[in-house]
């Protein structure tokens, strides 16, 4: 009987330790495995714990806390993406670069500056940039905690670029790191020196004008005994003055007009062999000075050309305008067209005397010549192809030119022959 009551005490020791097992111990060893999976990343199939309420609330509230840190991480995700495509889409090169000088973010626009695709998180800053011009700002930047600005060119020399550089300051007050911002100012440079260019050009055409009619006027003023042949003379040469000025104001306000904002054409459809007789008929006697032939080879079944008629015939006397001024006496000068791919070809060929090829390229900038003191004995401004070109622009086309030194230019205007709209 005594062995009854041992068993029925061992048997409530084991169902009292099981129940406290099931009680306490159980969900303690279930929280475990969950984290363990959550460790892992797994998502677990449910986070009800067994046990008393208290256990069920900590999973429930583990479930709760781990959905908030998914949806912040996939925040996070979406907000680095954003910025991702944001630092992707800016033209200007981004670099971000920790306090020891460790490359942290780059953009595609700063990994195409420096020629290295793709340049990992933590390089070394001097792996990538070894010009001084650029490491100075970084570092100046990163010791006294000053936004610095610099101009600098890429490896290749190619391009101009501003450095703006930038702080990210910590809780101290001090650089943790810096931000670089590199944009382009190619253009900017080369359009200022397109203004310096430009203002130097126009003071030293005005100039040689304005010399001599000061010298006349001072001549005229001052000599109280010049014969009616030597006065004459000085009006002539004042005239011929006047004229260059007159023809120089006139080509700058037509040039002015061609690159202002509010330059449109008059589309029309033009019928182009009638076109050309009409316009080379007034050249008569210029070509006649020269004892020079003028031919056109333009098919009388030419497509109609679909262009401004007051801009194509602006073209045409510029382009007659040098063909004759640098042709030889007893020459020949050629208008040809034709019309391949929906284009239309309009070139004026001489036989004068050609330029160099080291000249070539830049014939068609404002003010370039490649004979100065020729071009202006001949009465040039220096304005006429550039003109040339920006009428061809303005109509959708393009120029070209091909020249041999002592025997002769070809000009080319080539546009698109696109329906009148």
């Amino acid at each position: 009987m005594h062995w009854w009551i041992v068993a029925i005490a061992l048997l409530l020791v084991v169902a009292a330790v099981f129940f406290l097992q099931r009680l306490y111990l159980r969900p303690w060893q279930e929280l475990e495995h969950l984290l363990t999976r959550i460790g892992r990343g797994e998502q677990p199939p449910t986070f009800l714990l067994s046990g008393r309420p208290r256990a069920r609330r900590v999973g429930l509230a583990l479930e709760q806390l781990l959905a908030r840190q998914r949806a912040l991480d996939r925040q996070v995700s979406k907000d680095a993406a954003e910025m991702r495509a944001v630092f992707a889409a800016l033209t200007d090169g981004l670099l971000v670069v920790d306090s020891t000088q460790h490359i942290l973010i780059c953009n595609p626009a700063f990994e195409k500056l420096y020629g290295q695709s793709p340049i990992a998180p933590g390089t070394p800053l001097l792996d990538i940039i070894r010009d001084s011009d650029v490491i100075e700002p970084i570092r100046a930047t990163l010791d006294q905690a000053k936004a610095r600005v610099a101009e600098v060119s890429t490896p290749d020399r190619k391009k101009q670029l501003q450095v703006t550089v930038v702080p990210i300051t910590g809780q101290d007050g001090g650089a943790s790191g810096v931000v670089a911002l590199f944009h382009d100012i190619s253009r900017l440079k080369q359009a200022d020196e397109i203004r310096r260019d430009f203002v130097a050009n126009v003071s030293h055409e005005l100039r040689t004008p304005l010399s001599i009619f000061h010298g006349n006027l001072e001549t005229l003023l001052e000599a109280a005994d010049l014969d009616e042949k030597e006065t004459r003379h000085i009006y002539e040469v004042m005239k011929r003055h006047s004229d260059r000025l007159n023809l120089l104001v006139n080509d700058l306000l037509s040039l002015a007009r061609l690159e202002s904002k509010e330059a449109n054409l008059q589309l029309a459809e033009i019928r182009l062999p009638d076109f050309l007789e009409e316009v080379t008929r007034d050249w008569k006697k210029r070509l006649a000075g020269k004892n020079l032939r003028l031919e056109l080879e333009v098919p009388e079944d030419f497509p109609m050309v679909h262009a401004d008629e007051r801009r194509l015939e602006e073209v045409v006397h510029n382009l007659l305008d040098n063909a004759v001024k640098y042709s030889h006496h007893n020459g020949r000068i050629l208008i040809h067209a034709r019309a391949p791919d929906q284009e239309i070809v309009l070139s004026v060929s001489d036989e004068g005397v050609g330029i160099a090829a080291g000249d070539l390229p830049r014939i068609f900038e404002r003010f370039y010549r490649a004979d100065r003191a020729r071009s202006r004995e001949l009465g040039g401004t220096g304005l006429g192809l550039s003109i040339v070109k920006h009428i061809a622009q303005l109509h959708g086309g393009r120029v070209e030119a091909e020249s041999t030194l002592g025997q002769g230019t070809t000009i080319r205007v080539i546009l698109p022959n696109l329906p009148a709209k």
